[in-house]
C-alpha cells in the first residue's frame, strides 16, 4: 500500500489530512504517513495528526511514498513540487468521496478535489490544481495546472481557468469565459467577460483592480 505524504502542515495541510481519510482509495491503495514542513513544530498543540517527518527541501522519497501538496501559495506549491519531483517523488490526486465526477472527467496528478464538488461532464482538471468545497464546474471546462478554484464558486460550461489562476470563494464565472494564466478573481465576483493573463478583477460585474 502506498504511503501518502502531505506537503504542508498548516491549516490547509490539516484540512487535507481530513479529506484524504475520506478520499477514494484511502485504506485500499494508500494510507497516510505524515507531513513535510520546514517547521518541525508545525503541529505542536494539534492532537490526532501523524508526525512531521521532514522538510520538503531535504526529504528523500521512500519506496512507497506518494505526495500531495497542501499549500495556499501557488509559488510555494510549484517550488515543493519541483524539489520532490527532482528526487523521483510521485504525486497523486486526492478526490473526496462526496465529489461528483461526471463522464469523461479527468483529474491530473497532485490535484485536490474537495468535498461536495461537482465536475459535471467532460471537465479537465490539470496537475497540482485545487477545486475547493461546494464548487460546481460546468461541462467542457478546463482548470489548468497549479490553479485554485476556491469554495462555493459556480463556474459555467466551456470556461478555461488558466495556469496558476485563482478564483476566490463565492465567485461566478459565466459560460465560455477565459480566466488568463496567473489572473485573480476576487471573492464574490461575477465574471461576464474574459480576464487577461495576470489580471485582477473584483465585483459584480467584475471590474479590473488598479
Amino acid at each position: 500500500m502506498n504511503r501518502l505524504v502531505i506537503i504542508g502542515a498548516g491549516g490547509f495541510g490539516r484540512e487535507m489530512f481530513a479529506a484524504a481519510r475520506e478520499a477514494a482509495g484511502y485504506g485500499e491503495s494508500f494510507e497516510i504517513g505524515g507531513f513535510l514542513d520546514e517547521r518541525p513544530d508545525a503541529l505542536d498543540g494539534f492532537a490526532g495528526y501523524p508526525p512531521v517527518v521532514g522538510a520538503p527541501s531535504s526529504y528523500s522519497p521512500q519506496d512507497r511514498d506518494v505526495f500531495i501538496t497542501a499549500l495556499g501559495s501557488i509559488a510555494a506549491r510549484r517550488a515543493c513540487v519541483a524539489a520532490i519531483s527532482a528526487k523521483g517523488g510521485r504525486f497523486v490526486p486526492i478526490v473526496h468521496r462526496t465529489a461528483v465526477l461526471g463522464p469523461n472527467v479527468s483529474v491530473g496528478e497532485g490535484s485536490f478535489i474537495a468535498p461536495n464538488v461537482s465536475l459535471t461532464a467532460d471537465v479537465s482538471v490539470g496537475r497540482h490544481a485545487c477545486v475547493f468545497h461546494n464548487t460546481s464546474i460546468g461541462h467542457d471546462s478546463r482548470v489548468c495546472d497549479f490553479s485554485h478554484v476556491y469554495a462555493q464558486c459556480a463556474i459555467g460550461g466551456g470556461v478555461t481557468i488558466g495556469e496558476g489562476a485563482c478564483v476566490y470563494p463565492g465567485s461566478i464565472v459565466t459560460p465560455r469565459r477565459a480566466i488568463g494564466a496567473g489572473a485573480v478573481v476576487g471573492a464574490g465576483s461575477a465574471v461576464f467577460v474574459d480576464v487577461p493573463a495576470g489580471g485582477r478583477v473584483l465585483g459584480n460585474p467584475a471590474a479590473p483592480l488598479l
